[in-house]
């Protein structure tokens, strides 16, 4: 008669080698960010350009200096001295398409930061969930292992005292083998997804692994239209439409340049024989020659140009919303038809399957039938859920943001 063993389940047992993972740092989604803005180098040189286009814009609405001298003429019995003082004027027409240009400029900028930090941003989301992606399938690949373990000791008694073949004891070594390299594999990746976080977040590259995700992404508001709001608030949108405006204000310039160069000029003169007096000038340049002809077609070709790229990449962002809010609408549409994906009922599965097994009425290879489709099934509701937050975060990119919250990784 056989003998009843103890159903011995060690589904929540931890292989040998998981320790390793402990020096990770678990970071939830707003620490990950805090600190990728604190310490990423890219995002610094991205703030550095901010500021250097932002402090030459105010350098170019600065006023030309006065410029003075001094000139004294010695002729003998008679000498003169001048004191003069010569200020440009060409600012005075200028100065309205100077300051456009400056403030287009310094938008530009802004925008272009906003742009290159929600990229950097949208990296750290998508290395967080590959963190917990990769922690919640170690785990299953763990349960498995052990629960092949312990049916392989089982096995070694049952076999020695006759109870079981020695062709199911292999096919557990066999299977014990492929799980432990499986196993194996899972750790890898792991390592691999909290190095490449911590290289992005850490300012000594400290591994990190991401939080848990609890649920589904939150759902879009009501009358939600992603092309529009990529429209309104794509920063690339934005660095297109500025770069309009820059070559307008470059337009606007080379027609009035033909004055460029123009002063008043004024100062004392003194004489030896007692005379002195105020004495003015006035230089203008005379457009014979050079009337600016070339440079003003230029900077209408330049601005025809640009209009013509921001069209196109108005264009082809909104194809990108639009794809980005379908794959987020099918990942959602996937995740609530299978909430689990069947991970409760395999969990159930592989447990009956034991009891059957240790009462002899299935063999060894149906208990690892069961093994696998609890393996399967894990991994299946851990990749739609990871799915469904990579398509989230893709979209918030997509549109420039889906909320008024740090989503687009610049507020920071």
């Amino acid at each position: 008669m056989r003998r009843r063993f103890p159903i011995l389940l060690t589904l929540l047992g931890l292989a040998p080698g998981a320790g390793a993972q402990e020096q990770a740092r678990t970071l939830s989604l707003d620490g990950a960010l805090d600190l990728f803005h604190r310490n990423s180098p890219a995002l610094a040189a991205a703030r550095s350009r901010v500021h250097q286009a932002e402090a030459g814009s105010r350098q170019e609405a600065a006023l030309p200096n006065p410029v003075a001298s001094v000139t004294s003429e010695d002729l003998g019995a008679y000498s003169e001295q001048y004191f003069n003082l010569r200020q440009p004027m060409d600012f005075l027409w200028a100065m309205g398409a100077r300051g456009a240009r400056g403030d287009a400029r310094r938008r530009a900028a802004r925008a272009r930061f906003r742009a290159d930090s929600a990229l950097l941003a949208l990296e750290v989301k998508l290395r967080h969930i590959d963190t917990w992606q990769a922690r919640e399938a170690l785990g299953a690949h763990q349960r498995v292992d052990s629960t092949i373990a312990s049916l392989l000791a089982l096995a070694n008694v049952r076999f020695a005292e006759g109870d079981l073949s020695g062709y199911d004891v292999r096919r557990l070594e066999v299977e014990r083998s492929a799980a432990a390299r499986r196993l194996a594999s899972a750790e890898n990746e792991l390592r691999a997804a909290e190095a490449a976080l911590g290289g992005l977040v850490s300012e000594d590259a400290t591994p990190a692994s991401g939080a848990a995700f609890v649920g589904a992404p939150p759902a879009l508001p009501p009358g939600f239209s992603a092309t529009a709001r990529a429209r309104a608030q794509r920063p690339e949108l934005s660095v297109a439409r500025a770069t309009v405006e820059v070559w307008d204000a470059e337009s606007a310039l080379a027609r009035r340049g033909v004055l460029e160069g123009a002063a008043l000029s004024g100062g004392f003169k003194r004489q030896s024989d007692g005379q002195e007096g105020l004495f003015l000038g006035l230089e203008v340049p005379v457009p014979f020659l050079d009337r600016r002809t070339g440079a003003a077609e230029a900077a209408r070709a330049g601005a025809e140009a640009a209009g013509s790229e921001a069209t196109a990449l108005e264009r082809a962002v909104t194809r990108e919303a639009s794809l980005a809010a379908t794959r987020l609408a099918s990942a959602m549409t996937l995740a609530a038809r299978l909430p689990d994906a069947g991970a409760g009922q395999s969990e159930g599965l592989l447990r009956i399957a034991r009891v059957a097994w240790d009462e002899g009425e299935i063999g060894i290879v149906e208990l690892l039938d069961a093994a696998d489709a609890y393996l399967d099934s894990h991994l299946m509701n851990i990749g739609i859920r990871t799915d469904a937050w990579r398509a989230y975060f893709q979209l918030e990119r997509a549109v420039g943001g889906l909320s008024d919250g740090n989503d687009r990784g610049d507020e920071r």
